[in-house]
């Protein structure tokens, strides 16, 4: 990739690499080279706790070099075209085309465009029969490997079900392959023999003449199906001690810790909750020894324990109860994803009141208690109205309700009940705290494969626009918040969902007609959709609206999730009949088919293994608070890559680094404490610097010298802290010291620069110009305090700073020697040192 252009376009620290804990190999000492793609953006691939698993666990392997790509945005898709770079990996800048394998995570099916993308850019044919063993085996795993139809003209192999054993013996079947000299089919012949893997290219699929599929044949007479893998305990799989820590903030900015995997309360709308099982949880030894590790490695002050509904995990009270004494003292959050309200029990509530609050995301769904027995959710109207003053009266501000709309046997008295429920629950809440804010977020439900819902019809978007206008009018008002999705977004995830293989050439069709990054609402292009649905003569509504009957054959048929049809048909009868379906862990066996077979396959608790703190001793807030408060300032250098990283990250990066280097950092008090920490003025993106400056207040036992070396050993290339001295509580902030900066400005080797301009500005008494920044008029000889041009392409300058803070150096230049448009011949600008009004305590060094 580029990085010559990165200043052209948004974030560029996507596309840098080199981040904390990230893994780069020498590839000339590998036997295969394995590319991890996600079709999203940097951020919302780097928040996936699978794909942070997979890239550890290969890493670990000293003949495999495992390395990541992600879709970029749309500016960067330009510059790559407009100059013809092929898109490459993040560690070592490999044009994608020189992996052995790229595997990409399919976590959603709008992302689907952006596997296309990415092979686009990479300039690998888009379909599996058009490579041969010359390129990249393209393999996808996920979710959406459950029904990847659509996609199955473009990838030669999927893997169903937990991936950690699986991919390590793809790879171990590649680099035997490969070195073998074998062909493509044989290849491909060798992983269908690995259980999880599908080799979609080995099954033939005919249709009927009204549309639907006649039958599924397998060219492979042992192989008539795919059964999903299985991991048969959590704490036997590798989890990542040491996760890559973005410089960018992603959308799960924290450490992420998986407690289980599965879930069987049911739900029947939820396809995680059936293809995820059986309930696999983590022993608590484990997590607090991932959590350990982890916080070390990265520096989070905010830890989330993720799972399908992490208020079931059999022992999450005392494993909250020990992680909140051990950590609250270092200022380390906890949060809960995926709460279940009659999960929130007081005990609940009040050890997380202990520390910094994250907010309440509590899953309601439907609007009335029968609604809720169809869909098997089990909570009721007394726990949520009984739930929500209990978290405001702990200090909350906000709680976050989710609902669906157009569920089986939804009707108009379903709506009007969220309705109702809604402003029950936000009267509740401002009777306990009067700036009680309620976010309400109406999804639309997607009948999703392998779920008691699988045959069920899906709400047109007309209709789904008709009942979200219809909640709408009757929520919004001060204090709440609605927040709802695209009916035509839904419409698509819909079609993609249980769609067939002929959506293929759909799929190609619309990317073509530039649709990219579809699950971004403002870049989802629905015309380019319907053009192609057009162009290719299959209805979009064929596989949404309808209704399907118990002897359809689906799309995934041969790919077996391990849960029955005859168990997802019973329950569908369940629904209709408002019959709920009790908890196997805590009831006897539901018969879904998962468990009990031939590999002993069952729910594992970790209530049954031991408590697991022991081995952690007891729990103690680690404080220095017997330690005087002292402050300090710092400087540090900025170069290199770290040059491309903006001033909120350089504050993130640099907060961790103490955190890292176990330098205690003093916090403000309140709702949400702080790290006293204060920087001077932000420096723009992509000039270097060794003038930047923060002042912190530190608590503990230790010199200056020491703290130094402490937390540039945990720094990434590129940022180092050069010099630390301690100060007065009372010393002004270094934005009111800094009197004058001085800059080293480096040209290209054919510079556009006019001696005699530079002579004239230095001999003006006075230089005006509009600063179109700022909206003023302003004398430049009051800014540009000293101005020298050298022999070596090079200018030093220094500016003034004012009030109004730092005019760059660029606009200064600019301004003298007449460049327009943001368009000048400079290589690299060098803030060299800083001039405080009072003496300096960290004299900067050139």
């Amino acid at each position: 990739m580029n990085q010559d252009n990165l200043l052209n376009v948004s974030k560029p620290t996507r596309y840098i690499g080199g981040e904390i804990n990230a893994v780069v190999k020498d590839l000339s000492q590998v036997r295969l080279k394995f590319a991890l793609a996600f079709p999203d953006v940097y951020e919302v691939g780097m928040s996936h706790v699978g794909f942070q698993i997979l890239y550890d666990l290969l890493n670990q392997r000293p003949e495999i070099a495992c390395e990541r790509v992600f879709a970029p945005w749309p500016d960067m898709e330009q510059d790559l075209r407009r100059h013809t770079h092929p898109l490459t990996s993040l560690e070592s800048a490999l044009p994608l085309k020189e992996f052995d394998v790229i595997g990409f995570s399919l976590q959603y099916e709008l992302n689907y465009t952006g596997v296309l993308n990415i092979l686009d850019l990479a300039g690998i044919p888009f379909r599996a029969a058009e490579r041969g063993s010359a390129f990249p085996l393209i393999i996808g795993g996920g979710p959406c490997a459950l029904n990847p139809e659509p996609l199955v003209d473009f990838f030669d192999a999927f893997v169903l079900g937990d991936g950690e054993e699986a991919v390590l013996e793809i790879t171990r079947e590649v680099i035997s392959s490969r070195e073998s000299q074998e062909s493509k089919e044989a290849l491909l012949k060798r992983l269908s023999r690995l259980e999880g893997v599908y080799v979609p290219s080995h099954f033939q699929v005919t249709y009927q003449t009204d549309g639907k599929i006649e039958r599924i044949l397998s060219s492979e007479e042992n192989h008539p199906s795919i059964r999903r893998r299985i991991l048969s305990d959590l704490n036997l799989a590798s989890f990542p001690g040491r996760p890559i820590l973005p410089f960018l903030e992603v959308i799960h900015d924290r450490l992420n810790i998986e407690i289980a995997r599965g879930c069987t309360r049911g739900c029947r709308f939820c396809q995680a909750g059936m293809i995820y099982r059986p309930l696999r949880e983590r022993s608590p030894e484990k997590i607090l020894k991932i959590l350990e590790e982890g916080l070390k490695a990265t520096g989070h002050d905010e830890v989330s324990l993720l799972s399908l509904s992490s208020g079931d995990y059999s022992a999450i009270e005392p494993l909250l109860s020990f992680i909140i004494d051990r950590y609250c003292g270092m200022q380390v959050a906890v949060s809960l994803p995926s709460l279940r309200v009659e999960t929130l029990t007081p005990a609940l509530i009040h050890k997380i009141r202990e520390i910094r609050k994250t907010g309440f995301t509590l899953a309601v769904e439907a609007g009335t208690e029968r609604l809720r027995r169809v869909i098997n959710k089990g909570n009721t109207e007394a726990d949520l109205l009984q739930t929500i003053p209990k978290v405001f009266a702990a200090g909350w501000r906000l709680v976050k309700l989710y609902f669906m709309i157009g569920l089986p046997t939804e009707t108009e008295e379903d709506l009007d009940a969220i309705v109702s429920l809604c402003q029950k629950a936000f009267w509740e809440a401002r009777k306990t705290k009067g700036s009680a804010q309620i976010n309400i977020s109406i999804s639309t439900f997607i009948p999703k494969p392998h779920t008691p819902f699988q045959w069920e019809a899906q709400d047109s978007p007309d209709e789904v626009r008709r009942k979200q206008i219809l909640l709408r009018k009757k929520l919004e008002r001060e204090g709440i918040r609605l927040k709802w999705s695209d009916p035509n977004l839904s419409l698509l995830e819909g079609v993609l969902a249980r769609g067939d293989r002929r959506l293929g050439t759909v799929l190609e069709s619309a990317y073509r007609h530039g649709s990219r990054l579809d699950g971004w609402g403002d870049h989802f292009r629905f015309d380019s959709w319907k053009k192609s649905f057009e162009e290719t003569g299959l209805d979009p509504f064929f596989f949404t609206s309808r209704r399907r009957d118990i002897h359809e054959i689906f799309p995934w048929e041969h790919l077996d999730s391990r849960v029955s049809k005859k168990f997802f048909w019973e329950e569908r009868e369940k629904a209709f009949q408002g019959v709920a379906t009790p908890d196997c862990r805590r009831a006897s066996c539901n018969g879904c088919g998962v468990c009990f077979g031939p590999e002993g396959l069952s729910n594992r608790l970790a209530s049954g293994e031991g408590n697991g703190f022991f081995a952690f001793g007891h729990p103690e807030k680690k404080t220095d608070s017997s330690f005087p408060i002292r402050r300090f300032r710092i400087r540090f250098s900025k170069s290199g890559q770290a040059k491309y990283l903006g001033h909120l990250e350089m504050t993130r990066l640099l907060i961790r680094a103490f955190r890292r280097a176990q330098i205690p950092l003093v916090f403000s008090q309140g709702f949400h404490p702080l790290p006293r920490v204060s920087f001077g003025p932000p420096l723009p993106v992509g000039h270097e610097s060794r003038a930047e400056y923060l002042d912190a207040q530190l608590q503990g036992r230790f010199q200056p010298d020491e703290a130094a070396k402490r937390i540039n050993s945990v720094l990434p290339l590129g940022v180092q802290i050069l010099e630390i001295q301690e100060i007065s509580l009372k010393s002004a902030s270094i934005f009111d010291m800094i009197e004058k900066v001085r800059y080293r400005v480096s040209f290209l080797d054919s510079p556009e620069i006019s001696t005699d301009l530079a002579l004239a500005f230095r001999e003006a008494e006075k230089f005006p110009v509009f600063w179109a920044k700022k909206n003023r008029s302003m004398d430049l000889k009051e800014v540009v305090d000293f101005l020298s041009v050298e022999e070596r392409n090079e200018i030093e300058m220094i500016l003034r700073v004012d009030r109004e803070g730092v005019m760059r150096p660029e606009e200064a230049l600019g301004f003298i020697f007449g460049w327009a448009g943001g368009q000048n011949p400079i290589r690299a600008i060098q803030k060299v040192q800083v001039q405080f009004k009072e003496s300096d305590p960290c004299p900067a060094k050139s």
